[in-house]
């Protein structure tokens, strides 16, 4: 039995309800004429999942740490709230489309990494370092490169991203191990 229950007027429905499913259907069978997605209807209506909200939290609480999707799913394994893997690339698509969290892909072939950034802790203007033996990755604030970067958009009118730029090589942990 379709548990349903009805939320407002669907514009151009001839039977003028708007009808959410509870259960795993994407299109929902409505009157004649009338077919919404439930995930149009979650993104419009502002619905928030408890893995959607378990998960924006944690990114808050870290904020400029890159988490893997991997890394988040095994984060919340081991806090016993298990979140599938698809369902957290797809919330973190949503968080990047949305413009609460970035997305890094650092090099070819790895997988991006997501991080909560506000504008107070200036995430997005820093450089990046990555270890090629341990995969770390490292913030860097350095007032010499900020030289380069002013250098470069003063004396050859080319604009350095400096939250898109990584510099590779060995951390001091795997340097001195």
């Amino acid at each position: 039995m379709l548990a349903a229950r009805a939320l407002r007027r669907l514009p151009g429905c001839s039977a003028g309800l708007f009808f959410v499913q509870e259960g795993p259907a994407d299109i929902l069978p409505l009157p004649p004429g009338c077919r919404i997605s439930v995930r149009a209807l979650a993104a419009k209506t502002g619905y928030r999942t408890r893995a959607q909200e378990e998960l924006l939290a944690y990114l808050q609480s870290t904020p400029c740490v890159h988490h893997s999707a991997a890394e988040l799913k095994e984060h919340f394994e081991n806090e016993g709230s298990a979140i599938g893997t698809a369902t957290i690339y797809r919330q973190l698509e949503r968080f990047v489309d949305e413009g609460r969290v970035k997305k890094y892909i650092i090099g070819p072939g790895e997988s991006a990494c997501y991080a909560f950034e506000n504008e107070a802790q200036g995430c997005s203007s820093h450089f990046h370092c990555k270890c090629r033996q341990c995969g770390r990755l490292i913030h860097l604030d350095c007032d010499e490169l900020r030289e380069i970067q002013a250098h470069l958009l003063e004396h050859h009118g080319f604009e350095w991203d400096a939250g898109k730029t990584v510099f590779y090589g060995l951390c001091r942990q795997c340097r001195e191990a």
